[in-house]
Formats: structure tokens, C-alpha cells, sequence
């Protein structure tokens, strides 16, 4: 394979910003967004303007006093040439995007596989194969699976069918793109593309749209299933409910060769994929699921203190997606996360507290439950958080996001966050989208060539697309574009009417620029340690019961003000009358009551006590944190960090046989993770 270096990883990052960037972008923004210096930011260019020329696009604008474009055409342009190009513009795989092809490879292989065969594909030397086929081995363990080699078959991936499958479904849409746009050629490309068509004539006739990845991931399993003599059994599955579905007709319509155990998993698989929910009993457990998804957003909101006003419409939606997953959880059939890490990082306290509370559903399943899968409970958790009110004027925004109904409505959240004067936020599928709609704004993953209002961004947004939904709202939304028309009628009394078309566009960019100055970066406000200072950690030496703990654990929230006596009152009530514990681990406590009864702002105590206090289940405290919060996420994290901390009983314990308030903020400061 032959690659060509012609732009490193910060050039394609910085041309994927401008790219999905409307309007224009400051250098010295880009430069504080990449951490790097405005010199090094202007050198970058110079290298993508070189590209784009050879390539026979026109290079990025710079305009004095606004900053640097790419205009719809030129976006179009280079869109067209990654897409003809044999070869991607990052070439330089990460040591978790080799790992992941050589998984794959390895798993639907057509002939034995030597280190060679990976130092050709990754482009990279024996020792660096060696060592990742070491970090493979160990991966591979946590599924029950063992990477083999002799001389004759080359590596291969031995251990349950089930499992082995799983893993390639889990970890292959991460790849896809690099196949779509042959920077990797392992497979036979055509059958590939054959196969992917005739899914998604499957995909039509089912008005039906798929998880982004999964048609493609399937596309390949095929193409190269002649190689394997698996056999499943699907033991606690009524196959005759499967067999009846729209989908195993199709299957065996199109694919009438394939085995029928292999029917029944293909159309497992397009059940459990869509962006709809199919109301179909693959399991005897269906009629669970409901109790399952009412039990994880009650855990949810028991360690995170988030109480959901929709809370029986959140419920639902897990519900739904529980529906057709529980058959996935039991035979091992995982749905790829593309967005997995974009997850992670743009919600990282989400995802943690949904991981913590999806202990809760392992333990119910009796089944692991992957971080993919992690990662979209978090968009459910996220898309029903609360929202500010929109104003009286009408604003409507289209949101097209063809990556799953979880992600679309935690796109739509974060729209309603950050355009509160939207009137209405609607996800509409792909295939429902008409150009000739009559919203303001469309919000979009996918480009849409002739869509004369389109804000393109990212399926999780990065701080550029934030600001680019800032700009182009403020630009358009009632009030400004009254304001903006206002100014218009006036200047055409004075203005060429050639040149007011060129004025009304500067007039919008001006307008959207002098409100929207720097990047709106995410946050769930500050962290645990922000609030453990001075007086707001105690330490107790006496027997007292618990509503003197109570009292006592509290009074640095009342001195401050952060609280009103109703408050603890109301922390005691709880206990009483509600058998409201709040014990978070054996010795730990975490007291709060409702935001309505007394709250005045974010604040958290906490005292220790050396003689352990007896709580009214029997349970005793060692530690009492006192959480007070003014709204429903602030608080997160400095849950998250509670969490993080106090998850260890070793912790609980040290913390507990400290003896000064800087001492145990010292500990939490040292073990805590920044």
C-alpha cells in the first residue's frame, strides 16, 4: 500500500474545523482551541492551502478582522476529493486504531495472517506489530478469548462464536471509513459493495434507517462468511417469532444460500440496529424490560441526584431501546459506538454516572454491558435533562442525525441549551427531509447539497459547531433578523442596490460575531474540591445520634448561607418518613433533600466522625457529606468526583481515620482525578 503524507494530523484537524465552521473563525480561536500558538496555526495553512491547490481548490480565505473561511462551494470541493482519493489525509493509524484492525482482520480472515500482513496494513515496523499484538491478547481476555499463532494458520482468535462476533461488530464501524475511502484493502472491496447495496435496498423496502456503521460492518461479515463453519444456537429465543419478521424475509430473499442459523442472526441484528423501535418478543424476557429501564433510571437518579420532571417519558425511551437490545446483552451481538470517544469526552460525567448505574442492569442481565453500550444510555440520560424556556417568538430548527435516536435527541438538548428562543427543535429521519421546508434553521451530521440554511456539524458537537449554531441563530432568529431588516430598509435609502446583498451578509456576520466571541466550552461547573475548604470539612470525636450528625454536617452550609434551616429540616424528614438512607457505601452518607426546600446555591460540606453513627436502618456513618443543589446539573460534577473518591472502601477508611479537616483535604486533593 503507498501513502501519501500529504497533510499530518493537525493540518486535517484544523481543515475539518473550518470546514464545519459557518462564518468566520478567528485564528487566535483555533489557536486556543488547538493549544498551539497563532505562528504555528498560520503555518498549518499555508500547508492545507498548498493541498487545496494541487488539488485545484481554491485555498482558505483570510479577511482582515474576521478571520479565515471556507465557502459552501469549496466545503463541497474538498468533500468530493477525500471522497475520490485512494488514499486518506491521516495515514498515521493510533496504536487503538491498529489494535482494532488487526482484531478484525484476524476474526473474518480469508487466509492465514503473519506480522507481516499487519506491517504492511499499518504501514508501521515489526516491533511496534509485536507489541500491539501483545495489548490485543490482553483485550481479548476480557471477553473470555485467547489471540493464537503456529506456522501454518498464522494469528487467529480462538473462544466462543458468540463472543468472537461480538467483539468484530463492537470495534469494526470505528474502521469503516478507513475501507470506504480504501486506505486499507483487506477484503475483497467489491463483493463488499454489493452486498452493502442490497442492504440497503433491504434498508428501503423496510422504510427503515440503521446505527451509523452497522449495514457496512454486516456488508463485510458476509462477504467474507464462506470462510467460517460456525454453528449458533439460539436456545432461549422463540425463532419463530424471528422467523416471521419483515426483516428474516429479506434476508432470505436476498440471501437465499446463507444457513438459517445465520438468517436468524443477520436479522437479529437489523432488529437491533434500527433507529426505531420494533415492537417484537425476541425473548422470553421481553415483558422485563420495562421493569429494567424504570430500575436503571431510578439508580441513575439515586447516585447522581438528578431528579427527571419527564421522568415516566425517559423511562420509556430506555425502555425502548432495552426492547431491542436485551437479545443483543444475551448472545453477545454488539452495536458499534463510532461516537464512543466523542462521548467520553464532551460528556464525561454523563457517561460515568450512567456507567455506574448500569451496574444495576449487569447485575439484573447477569451481563456485561460494553461501553458503546454505555455510551448510548448517556445520550438518553442527557437528551432529558432539563432546559430553559423558549421565548414567544417563532424559531424552528430541523435537526437531521442519522446516528441513532439516542444521539438525535442529545443533539436536540443541546440545541434547546444553547438556542433557548427556539419555539421548536424537531428531529426529523433523512429520508423524511424535503428541501422545500419551512424552518429557519437545519441542523445537520450529513451534507445536504442543496440546503440553502444548513448548519453542518459534528454527531457529538465539538465547541466549533457550538459556535457556528451560536452565529448562524443569532443571525436568523426573529428578533435579530427584525433588527438586521431594520437596519436594511434604512441603508437602502443611501446604498447601491448592487451592493446591498454584500452589506446585508456583512451585517449578519458583524451581528452574529460581536455576540458570540469565544468558544462556549461544556462544563457541569465546578468540582468537589472547589467547595472542601476551610470550615466546610469537620471532624467529630464524640457519640452523637443521627439527627445531631445531621445538624452538625450542615451548620458550615447554614453559616455560608448556601441553605436555610428548612433544608435540614428537611434532610431529617426524609429519613423519617421516607426511609430516604442515602447511603452511597457502607460508612458513607450523602444527605440532601429536595432543591425546593430551601436551597439557595450549589455548596457541599462534609464531617467525619470517629465514633460511627447509627443511622434508622441499621446501617452506620463514619462520613456525612451534606450536597445542596440549585439546579439539576451543576452538581455533577461534584458527584462524579464524590463518586470517584469515596467508589473505594480503602478510601472511605483512611479518610475516616484522618484527624484534621487540611489532612483530608490534602488525601482528596492527592487521589483525586483531574
Amino acid at each position: 500500500m503507498s501513502i501519501s503524507y500529504t497533510l499530518d494530523k493537525r493540518c486535517t484537524e484544523i481543515l475539518n474545523i473550518v470546514m464545519y465552521t459557518t462564518g468566520y473563525l478567528k485564528i487566535q480561536d483555533l489557536a486556543d482551541d488547538l493549544e498551539v500558538s497563532k505562528r504555528s496555526v498560520y503555518y498549518d495553512i499555508s500547508k492545507i492551502n498548498e493541498w487545496l491547490i494541487d488539488n485545484g481548490i481554491d485555498p482558505i480565505i483570510q479577511e482582515r478582522g474576521k478571520g479565515i473561511i471556507l465557502h459552501k462551494e469549496q466545503v463541497q470541493a474538498i468533500q468530493k476529493t477525500l471522497n475520490q482519493t485512494k488514499s486518506e489525509s491521516i495515514l498515521v493509524f493510533t496504536p487503538e486504531e491498529r489494535q482494532r484492525i488487526e482484531i478484525c482482520t484476524i476474526i473474518v480472515r480469508n487466509h492465514p495472517l503473519y506480522i507481516e500482513d499487519f506491517m504492511d496494513t499499518c504501514q508501521v515496523s515489526r516491533n511496534t506489530i509485536i507489541n500491539d499484538l501483545k495489548s490485543v491478547d490482553t483485550f481479548l481476555e476480557n471477553y473470555a478469548l485467547q489471540l493464537t499463532y503456529n506456522i501454518k494458520d498464522g494469528y487467529r482468535i480462538n473462544g466462543d462464536i458468540i463472543k468472537k462476533r461480538a467483539v468484530f461488530f463492537m470495534l469494526f464501524p470505528s474502521l469503516w471509513h478507513f475501507y470506504e475511502n480504501h486506505v486499507i484493502e483487506t477484503f475483497d472491496a467489491q463483493k463488499v459493495y454489493d452486498i452493502l447495496n442490497t442492504r440497503k435496498k433491504i434498508e428501503s423496502e423496510l422504510h427503515a434507517e440503521y446505527v451509523s456503521g452497522i449495514l457496512p460492518a454486516l456488508a463485510v461479515f458476509l462477504s467474507t462468511i464462506q470462510n467460517r463453519n460456525d454453528e449458533i444456537s439460539f436456545s432461549d429465543m422463540d425463532e419463530e417469532e424471528i422467523i416471521e419478521t419483515n426483516e428474516y424475509h429479506l434476508i432470505n430473499k436476498y440471501f437465499p444460500n446463507l444457513k438459517d442459523h445465520e438468517k436468524i442472526y443477520i436479522a437479529l441484528h437489523l432488529l437491533g440496529s434500527r433507529l426505531q423501535t420494533i415492537p417484537v418478543n425476541v425473548m422470553k424476557e421481553e415483558d422485563k424490560t420495562y421493569e429494567f429501564a424504570k430500575a436503571l433510571v431510578h439508580e441513575f437518579e439515586r447516585i447522581s441526584y438528578v431528579f427527571y420532571d419527564r421522568e415516566e417519558e425517559l423511562i420509556n425511551a430506555i425502555n425502548a431501546h432495552l426492547k431491542t437490545s436485551l437479545y443483543r446483552f444475551k448472545y453477545g451481538i454488539q452495536l458499534g459506538n463510532p461516537m464512543l470517544n466523542n462521548i467520553k469526552t464532551e460528556y464525561e460525567e454523563l457517561f460515568e454516572l450512567t456507567k455506574r448505574a448500569c451496574k444495576i442492569l449487569e447485575n439484573d442481565l447477569d451481563s456485561l454491558i460494553s461501553d458503546a453500550e454505555v455510551a448510548y444510555l448517556t445520550l438518553h440520560f442527557g437528551a432529558f435533562m432539563p432546559t430553559q424556556k423558549a421565548n414567544k417568538h417563532a424559531f424552528r430548527i430541523m435537526i437531521i442525525c442519522p446516528n441513532g435516536i439516542g444521539t438525535g435527541n442529545m443533539l436536540r438538548q443541546e440545541v434547546s441549551t444553547l438556542v433557548p428562543q427556539a419555539t421548536e427543535i424537531k428531529n426529523i429521519p433523512l429520508s423524511s427531509y424535503r428541501p422545500n421546508h419551512d424552518y429557519d434553521v437545519v441542523i445537520s451530521t450529513v451534507m445536504l447539497a442543496n440546503e440553502q440554511r444548513l448548519i453542518m456539524v459534528h454527531p457529538i458537537l465539538t465547541d466549533q459547531d457550538r459556535v457556528a449554531i451560536l452565529r448562524n441563530c443569532m443571525a436568523t432568529e426573529p428578533q435579530a433578523k427584525m433588527q438586521i431588516d431594520d437596519i436594511l430598509k434604512i441603508a437602502s435609502n443611501y446604498i447601491n442596490p448592487d451592493q446591498l446583498n454584500d452589506f446585508h451578509k456583512n451585517l449578519q456576520d458583524y451581528y452574529s460575531s460581536i455576540q458570540v466571541q469565544k468558544v462556549p466550552h461544556k462544563t457541569y461547573d465546578r468540582g468537589l474540591l472547589d467547595f472542601l475548604k476551610g470550615s466546610h470539612i469537620q471532624c467529630v470525636n464524640s457519640q452523637v445520634s443521627w439527627e445531631e450528625a445531621i445538624h452538625i454536617s450542615a451548620q458550615p452550609l447554614l453559616d455560608d448561607g448556601s441553605i436555610s434551616n428548612d433544608y435540614v429540616n428537611a434532610i431529617i424528614n426524609d429519613q423519617k418518613n421516607k426511609g430516604l438512607y442515602m447511603f452511597l457505601a457502607d460508612d458513607l452518607v450523602l444527605a440532601h433533600s429536595a432543591i425546593e426546600n430551601g436551597v439557595n446555591r450549589l455548596d457541599v460540606s462534609m464531617c467525619t466522625f470517629k465514633e460511627p453513627v447509627p443511622f434508622l436502618n441499621g446501617q452506620n456513618a463514619r462520613i456525612i457529606l451534606v450536597l445542596c443543589a440549585e439546579d439539576k446539573t451543576k452538581h455533577i460534577h461534584v458527584l462524579n468526583d464524590m463518586l470517584n473518591i469515596f467508589s473505594k472502601k480503602k478510601s472511605i477508611d483512611q479518610i475516616a481515620s484522618l484527624n484534621s479537616p487540611a489532612e483530608i483535604y490534602s488525601y482528596i486533593d492527592k487521589h483525586i482525578e483531574k
